[in-house]
């Protein structure tokens, strides 16, 4: 069974790429500066970038929605989706995520589905790892894995570019059970209204 489905969408119809690159104020994602110290779980999520990424989020918002949407098709009345993606910034010589992880390490419910969309190139040492197999996917590429059971994280970026992406899981609204458990990122209960919302 593969580790992944590869999907597409329309990058000249949900050009996140550059929306990201106007929010953050830079004129090529690939080029972030190399970062002088190994991320870790702790401060993954805290580089002026991710600050900048989730102040803006309303911003951002919009598009997104219209990713998952188009996605989910069909099914998206069926599902809740992630009301603020993770932001994801792999600097030249430092991780985009602390640790390797299962999702439901985390409390992270099995029925979630996990969407990564890579807004540059991802290759080599600055991709995301699935079963630590290397995905290798392209501007435009949607990976949707089960990162709830999945083994993925990533390696210290040696290529010559930064990598940049988000990602989002989605639940079936029948699997959804309030529970009292929180994200690990930024404590935000796995409630509908806090982390999950209508797709």
């Amino acid at each position: 069974m593969a580790a992944y489905t590869r999907l597409r969408y329309d990058v000249e119809k949900i050009p996140l790429a550059a929306l990201v690159r106007e929010v953050l104020a830079v004129d090529d994602l690939e080029s972030l500066a190399a970062s002088d110290r190994v991320a870790t779980r702790e401060t993954d999520q805290s580089t002026p970038y991710h600050r900048c990424f989730y102040d803006n989020i309303d911003v951002i918002a919009p598009l997104y929605r219209k990713l998952a949407q188009e996605l989910l098709g069909r099914d998206a009345e069926l599902h809740y989706v992630q009301r603020v993606p993770t932001f994801r910034v792999h600097l030249r010589n430092s991780l985009a995520v602390g640790e390797w992880h299962r999702d439901s390490d985390f409390g992270h419910d099995p029925a979630e589905v996990n969407y990564w969309v890579p807004l540059t190139r991802a290759y080599g040492n600055n991709t995301l790892w699935i079963d630590r197999e290397p995905v290798h996917a392209e501007y435009g590429d949607v990976i949707v894995f089960d990162g709830a059971v999945s083994w993925h994280g990533n390696v210290v970026n040696d290529t010559d570019i930064s990598r940049v992406s988000m990602d989002f899981r989605t639940i079936p609204r029948d699997s959804y059970r309030p529970s009292g458990k929180t994200s690990v990122s930024f404590g935000m209960p796995f409630l509908l209204g806090d982390y999950w919302d209508i797709a």
